[in-house]
């Protein structure tokens, strides 16, 4: 197939302009890149008791028999050389008993550990019911 010679040129052009376009999308200039969004590590984590309900959802064994819970009120504190909003919880069942702390990033959980005297020892706790009617649901399921 032999193309005419305006029709070959104005070929070579298109595909000249689409590969520029497809260099300066990649470039340092940022054409064609959207601005990175900045994230607040230190957001308060408005729904905190809805995630510590969706993670005894997704991690049932870690609080299994919990017949009493308590939760603290987000606070921000240093952890190492970073501020981050954290929570201490207190599950009781027949045989045990377990403080954990739970620290959060932006809003959201990061971290389910146990919990440590420095953060939880001095904590004002409040009834948290919705979490033993989880985890009842959850054994009721089974």
């Amino acid at each position: 197939m032999v193309l005419k010679p305006g029709i070959s040129r104005m070929l070579s052009i298109c595909l000249v302009l689409k590969l520029a376009a497809a260099a300066a999308g990649c470039s340092e200039l940022g054409l064609g890149t959207q601005p990175e969004k900045t994230v607040d590590p230190n957001k308060f984590p408005e729904d905190y008791k809805k995630n510590i309900l969706t993670y005894a959802k997704a991690h049932p064994a870690e609080l299994l028999n919990t017949r009493e819970a308590s939760i603290s009120a987000p606070a921000l504190t240093k952890f190492g050389t970073e501020n981050r909003y954290f929570i201490c919880l207190r599950a009781t069942a027949p045989d045990w008993r377990k403080e954990k702390m739970v620290i959060f990033f932006s809003g959201r959980i990061n971290q389910f550990v146990d919990a440590d005297s420095e953060h939880c020892g001095a904590a004002q706790y409040q009834p948290f019911p919705e979490l033993v009617a989880e985890i009842s649901n959850l054994k009721e399921k089974k």
